[in-house]
Order: C-alpha cells, then sequence, then structure tokens
C-alpha cells in the first residue's frame, strides 16, 4: 500500500513560510545558508504582510464608520419623509427619461396629494406607462410636502458600507502588493549583480583556468 506524504508536508506550509521570514526578518535564523539579502528580503515580507493586516482593520473601521453615518441618515430620513396617495389629474404622458429616472416603464403625470399639513400639492409624479386619470398613486414626499425619494432602506445602507469597506481595503492592499513587488524586484536585481561580481572572481579559481 504506497504511503504518500505530500499531503501531511503541505499542512501549514504558509504559516511555517509566514514564521520563517518572521524569524529571518529579526535575525534569528543564523543558518548557514542564510545570506544579508535573504533577511532583507524577509523584511519585506513581513512588511507587507502587516501592512495588508492595517488594510483590513481600516477596512472595517471605514465600513463601520459609513454604516452608522449612513444609519443615522436613513433614519433622518423616515423621520422627514412619509408615502402619500396621489390621485392623477389626466393621463401620463411623458417618458421618465424626461425626469432622469431613467426606468422605460414610467412616465410623468399631474396629479395631486395631500401632504403631511393641511395643503394640498399639486405637481407631476413618475407612474407606470398608460397610467389614466384618476388613479391612486403611492409617492415619497418630505416635510414641505414636495415629491422626493424614498428613504435609504437597511439594504442600502449594508451596501454603502460594504463597498466603502472592499474599496478600502483592496486599495491598501494593492498599493501595499504594489510596493512590495516593486522593492523585491530591485532587491533581486542588486542580488544578481552582487553575485555575478563575486562569481566572476571565484570562478576562475573554481574551474582551473589559466590567470586565476
Amino acid at each position: 500500500m504506497p504511503h504518500d506524504l505530500s499531503e501531511p508536508q503541505q499542512q501549514g506550509t504558509a504559516r511555517n513560510t509566514l514564521w520563517r521570514h518572521l524569524l529571518r526578518a529579526a535575525g534569528r535564523d543564523t543558518g548557514p545558508l542564510v545570506r544579508p539579502a535573504d533577511r532583507v528580503h524577509s523584511r519585506l515580507v513581513t512588511a507587507c504582510a502587516l501592512a495588508v493586516v492595517v488594510a483590513l482593520a481600516l477596512a472595517v473601521a471605514a465600513a463601520w464608520g459609513t454604516w452608522s453615518a449612513e444609519h443615522r441618515r436613513a433614519l433622518n430620513d423616515q423621520r422627514q419623509r412619509q408615502q402619500v396617495v396621489a390621485t392623477t389629474l389626466a393621463p401620463a404622458e411623458g417618458r421618465a427619461g424626461d425626469s432622469g429616472s431613467g426606468f422605460s416603464n414610467e412616465a410623468l403625470a399631474e396629479a395631486t396629494w395631500k401632504g403631511p399639513g393641511i395643503l394640498r400639492h399639486k405637481g407631476l409624479v413618475e407612474v407606470p406607462v398608460g397610467t389614466p386619470a384618476g388613479s391612486p398613486v403611492r409617492i415619497w414626499v418630505d416635510e414641505d410636502g414636495g415629491v422626493t425619494t424614498s428613504p435609504r432602506t437597511d439594504s442600502d445602507v449594508i451596501m454603502a458600507s460594504a463597498l466603502a469597506g472592499v474599496s478600502v481595503f483592496a486599495v491598501l492592499s494593492a498599493a501595499s502588493l504594489g510596493l512590495f513587488h516593486l522593492r523585491a524586484r530591485r532587491l533581486e536585481r542588486r542580488t544578481l549583480e552582487t553575485w555575478e561580481t563575486e562569481w566572476a572572481v571565484v570562478e576562475p579559481r573554481w574551474s582551473g583556468r589559466p590567470g586565476a
């Protein structure tokens, strides 16, 4: 029965690799094959990992701050806005594209409604295409009775918070990874140049070529 030893070796590889980078960055990995360039590379890896953790913390803070602000705004909208029933005075006569809503199945119709006070208001409201005169339409109005948009919902608040958190994490993480790859390439280039210089000195002695 064959024994597959690959799976136990793969478990914890990422954790062990990061731990090795931490030891090497702190100068605790004193193996004979560890070069100064390896320690610099480990410090870059450690700094990049720390930057990602900080980006995650800032993303959580941004999401929480956005949720708090949007939640307060939603509560304020709910206090200042209310839904009333308007009655259309004429058939719908304009496409919603004229009002900027962008929905092709909506049109504009003149209607009247009673706001929060005793006064009745009159104006254009969005209605489905083909709505006849005298039809009841539910609309949202502000404290003055003017037509406004519906208040923010919990889904809107959650979506705005998630977008803020993801945006902050994506931007900071991308910046950290980009800086890491840039410095890592520079380090690799300097390491190769140093190796070529040292090899030009060692190779003639090692190969026994004349002139060593």
